[in-house]
């Protein structure tokens, strides 16, 4: 404090060298500086250089100062306006108009005031310098129009803060500031570059509806309480690069209509970026999230870039729209992660991702190329109901757990080495639709997939063990559209089974970290409740012995694959899985014999028609084995042979082959001459109905013959 002597000039003078020396850093005066005014009677100071105690030794008043300070101002001199070190109590301009008589700033750098600082709906046509200055009571500047620069670089402000609808119509720096209590910029708009590089907050920071027209900046501030910046439109660049937000970080509801850069930031509480909108890329490098993340319902006109980033809470990335590419390579999510219902209209790169917990794609859509490779799915992968409508990659993809996949929709899919540290992991594709794509397998990792009830196009399948490569496959109701079985027929035969599955099918999932779960089917009700064996009547012992209870569904498993087989042409798969089919649809038949609520009636007609199916079978092998119509025919002539001695005494030309030649002729129908005297009613009968039989024979093997020429 300086002592009270007696001067005419004011003795106060400003050294940068020495103020550097004692602070370390650099001034924001380039040489030194001395006050012009007069002082104040009996002191060596001006009034704007006596501290407040002093002033009122003085008999000097705030009030005084206030009314001195305005009309300092309106003289317009350059040194009129340099109050540089200057104390003040309160100091109050409200409503004020500072009107332009100079193009030189209002300086204020280094001065402390020690009251209030009111500037609510002042208006400064002037420029205002605050650098390194001091503000220990309220600063409130609410409704001001601050036409010209606005530079607070470095100051301290020791208590609330308010610039509610300011008006900042040029550029305005606060860089390196404190707010050591609540900061408040609620529906400031500024108009020229706003800087605030490495502020701190230590108690909430207030941005709701503020609009941004120039760049703004905020690298390397340190937000240690919550900052809400809701509501906020930023027209150009908007740099909060290495920003600290300890307490909750709110950018809901934002638009950025120029680049958004969030690059090495550190959000320790929640990170809340719902609805917002990115018009420009939009950039998340190394950021490194501590608690929820959300960008629910968001739009990404341009990049996105998250590589490197780290979530350790919950990830919500639900509803967005990806209009162009998105990069999350090389990102760990290590609590819950959804993109639920997201829609990616170009790449999007997953690559090298690290799930700790479950990840829900379910519902999101792909419109171009997507790349899950090398990445780690250590909960449950969920893609259920996803679209992929281009090339979508998993090579060398980690799953620990569960991936499902089911009602999935993919374009061109690879899924190449995938790996899992458990004994196997089942690919729940069910009810999924693959045209095309690759299902390879060069390690020894048990990787199995079910796609029943699914549709499998133009896919490649390649297997460490080829004899066993249908074993990994639950093919159950699947259909099949462009799928080339001639690629695998010495995997097939001979009996060209494709219902060889070693895996497991899931009923159910824990999916969301227990938030919900998933069940396929109903519970068994009282017509499949489990009985005792002691209580099983003998009927249904016979059944239970008799009766494939998958029968109708593997006859339309058969036929679909058959139907398949025709389309590419492949008439030698689709030959075989006919004699699936009718197989699997005798033993249908039989499984609806035994079943209680089927009627007599009915079932004496399933009879029948398991009868002619096993006649079928047996006589031509449902017309696609005319060899086993020819044997058939052998052992009905022979048959006969061996009756006719019953019923014809002298056998033609004196000799038992005669009975053979009788036989064929009957069977033929063309009995010449007169070889053999049949004699009696049963023996023209014999005859006759061997003659019935040739004819269904001669008719069915030129059947069998022409079908199997034709496959």
């Amino acid at each position: 404090m300086p002592d009270i002597v007696s001067s005419t000039t004011c003795e106060y003078s400003f050294d940068p060298v020495e103020w550097e020396h004692q602070h370390d850093r650099p001034a924001e005066l380039d040489s030194p500086w001395s006050c012009s005014r007069e002082a104040t009677e009996d002191t060596d100071y001006c009034k704007y250089h006596l501290s407040p105690t002093q002033r009122e030794a003085v008999g000097i008043t705030d009030r005084e100062v206030c009314e001195s300070f305005v009309a300092d101002l309106a003289e317009g001199s350059k040194s009129s306006l340099r109050f540089i070190g200057a104390e003040f109590g309160d100091l109050d301009i409200s409503h004020e108009v500072i009107n332009r008589t100079t193009n030189h700033p209002i300086d204020l750098r280094y001065a402390t005031i020690h009251g209030d600082f009111n500037a609510e709906q002042a208006v400064v046509w002037q420029p205002l310098l605050l650098d390194e200055a001091t503000i220990k009571g309220r600063a409130d500047f609410s409704d001001a129009e601050l036409d010209e620069d606005v530079t607070a670089s470095r100051v301290t402000f020791e208590s609330e803060v308010i610039f509610t609808q300011a008006d900042f119509e040029d550029d305005c720096v606060f860089t390196d500031s404190v707010f050591r209590d609540r900061a408040n910029f609620d529906q400031a708009r500024f108009v020229g570059k706003a800087d605030f590089y490495a502020t701190t907050y230590s108690v909430t920071a207030s941005f709701i509806e503020t609009e941004w027209q120039g760049d703004c900046r905020f690298q390397r501030a340190h937000f240690e309480s919550s900052s809400n910046f809701q509501a906020s439109r930023f027209h150009s660049r908007a740099d909060f690069r290495n920003a600290v937000f300890t307490g909750s970080g709110q950018f809901s509801r934002c638009t950025f209509d120029d680049e958004a850069v969030f690059i090495d930031c550190e959000f320790e509480t929640a990170a809340l970026f719902k609805k917002t909108d990115f018009s420009e890329p939009a950039y998340y490098q190394n950021v490194r999230f501590g608690s929820e993340a959300s960008w629910t319902e968001s739009k990404f006109r341009d990049k996105l870039k998250f590589h490197f980033a780290e979530f350790h809470g919950e990830a919500s990335i639900s509803y967005c729209h990806f209009a162009d590419a998105t990069y999350f390579k090389t990102v760990t999510f290590h609590d819950y992660a959804s993109f639920y219902e997201s829609t990616f209209d170009r790449l999007a790169d997953f690559r090298n991702v690290t799930f700790t917990d479950t990840a829900r794609f379910m519902k999101a859509r792909f419109g171009d190329e997507v790349f899950f490779d090398r990445s780690i799915f250590e909960g449950e992968a969920d893609f259920r109901h996803v679209t992929f409508a281009a090339v979508s990659s998993f090579e060398s993809v980690t799953f620990h757990a569960s991936a499902i996949m089911q009602d999935a929709s993919f374009a061109d899919t690879i899924f190449r080495d995938i790996t899992n540290p458990n004994d196997s992991v089942t690919i729940d594709l069910e009810r999924a639709n693959v045209d095309s794509g690759e299902f390879v397998q060069t390690t020894a990792d048990h990787v199995y997939y079910n796609v029943s009830d699914g549709r499998i196009g133009n896919v490649d399948i390649e297997m460490p063990n080829a004899d066993q490569l249908f074993q990994r496959f639950f093919i159950y109701r699947t259909e099949f559209d462009g799928f080339d079985f001639s690629k695998y027929r010495y995997v097939l035969s001979p009996d060209w089974t494709l219902h060889t599955f070693e895996g497991t099918v899931y009923d159910s999932y824990d999916l969301e970290a227990n938030r919900f779960s998933i069940e396929q089917g109903e519970e068994e009700g009282d017509d499949e409740t489990e009985q005792s064996t002691e209580t099983l009547s003998l009927r249904s012992r016979i059944a239970d012995w008799l009766v494939d209870t998958d029968a109708p569904d593997l006859e339309v498993t058969y036929l679909k694959a058959k139907n398949g087989a025709e389309k590419v042409g492949d008439s030698q798969a689709a030959s075989q899985f006919f004699i699936k089919e009718m197989v699997y649809r005798r033993r249908s038949h039989l499984h609806r014999v035994f079943k209680h609520s089927e009627p007599l009636v009915s079932r004496l007609q399933l009879l029948f028609l398991i009868a002619m199916n096993l006649v079928l079978s047996i006589t031509c092998g449902y017309g696609e084995k005319p060899r086993r119509t020819l044997g058939f025919s052998v052992a009905t002539v022979g048959a006969y042979a061996a009756v006719f001695p019953l019923f014809v005494a002298n056998p033609p030309f004196n000799t038992s082959l005669g009975y053979i030649l009788l036989s064929i002729q009957s069977f033929t129908s063309l009995i010449f001459g007169t070889s053999a005297s049949i004699p009696g009613f049963l023996g023209s009968f014999v005859v006759a109905t061997e003659g019935f039989v040739g004819a269904f024979m001669i008719g069915l093997f030129i059947f069998a013959l022409t079908r199997s020429v034709h496959r």
